[in-house]
């Protein structure tokens, strides 16, 4: 049976196929029309109730009948790979430069009699910034797999900002900025909570690395093992703390920066990145049980 394929982008021509069998194949068919476009700009949908949504795999033509599809054309693309590998390097960057200025002779005299200005702390709080990093750079390159291969170009920049900028100015703390809390009423708090100690903040936030390394592992040995299977639809985990956790991932993100932010002395700029990473990672756990139809916690199992 043929098939139109309506054009939503004037860069696009709206093309007739009499061979519908795969989305990889629809797509090489479109871009063969429209010269030959790059088919990661394509983005194949179906109309239904006056909304258009996205095809995402060839089970849809099994299941559908459609005779008028629609495409789109998303505009210049970019790796999800390199795109990640970019995000993680700016912290990476700024923060060695920032820390390294701290390190100076005219700054050190500057900033010495600042309440906040603590070189000791500094050099923990950077060196703890970039072994985050550069995990994720090492995730990025040889643990994630990614279900599509790039995104709108565009993107880069929103989401450097995050890592870039956002991240970027808890290196402010290198010069004493940020540091709002008098110690003599922080510390009290933390002799309370028996977080008193750095050595114990640093083996939480490591704790918290490992496992947020671990649950990128699971990840991708479910995922492939899925695929070794020919499942191609995603499904959720039922193993380890993934029966309890929608996103142990998240979960286990968010504690190391909580860690940090009390090894950081609650600096503003670090509970700003804080607060700004758990709302995001918040959203995006609650949009995979709503995907997967669960109701899994997502920092304290059957809590919250």
């Amino acid at each position: 049976m043929g098939v139109v394929v309506k054009s939503r982008s004037k860069s696009l021509k709206d093309v007739s196929l009499t061979s519908v069998n795969n989305l990889e194949g629809i797509l090489s068919q479109i871009s063969k029309f429209n010269g030959n476009i790059n088919t990661n700009r394509l983005k194949l949908s179906y109309k239904k109730e006056d909304k258009y949504i996205g095809i995402s795999s060839s089970e849809f033509f099994k299941e559908h009948k459609d005779e008028v599809l629609y495409v789109k054309d998303l505009g210049p693309q970019i790796s999800w790979r390199l795109v990640f590998l970019a995000e993680y390097l700016g912290p990476i960057l700024v923060h060695t430069v920032m820390y390294r200025l701290s390190l100076s002779r005219q700054n050190v005299l500057k900033y010495s009699h600042s309440a906040g200005y603590n070189p000791q702390l500094n050099r923990v709080a950077y060196y703890l910034i970039l072994v985050h990093y550069l995990k994720r750079e090492f995730e990025t390159l040889f643990v994630h797999s990614f279900s599509q291969s790039t995104m709108p170009l565009f993107n880069i920049f929103k989401n450097s900002f995050h890592y870039w900028v956002l991240n970027g100015l808890i290196s402010l703390g290198y010069f004493g900025y940020g540091f709002l809390i008098p110690d003599v009423v922080l510390f009290p708090v933390y002799s309370k909570l028996r977080l008193n100690y750095l050595n114990k903040l640093i083996g939480l936030f490591v704790i918290s690395e490992l496992w947020n390394f671990y649950s990128h592992i699971q990840l991708r040995r479910w995922g492939d093992s899925q695929k070794r299977k020919g499942v191609t639809k995603r499904v959720p985990m039922d193993e380890s703390l993934f029966r309890f956790l929608v996103a142990p991932n998240y979960t286990f993100e968010v504690f190391a920066w909580i860690w940090f932010t009390l090894l950081f002395k609650m600096n503003a700029f670090s509970l700003l990145f804080l607060a700004v990473s758990t709302v995001q990672m918040y959203l995006w756990a609650m949009k995979k049980n709503q995907k997967y139809g669960t109701k899994r916690a997502f920092l304290i199992p059957f809590v919250f």
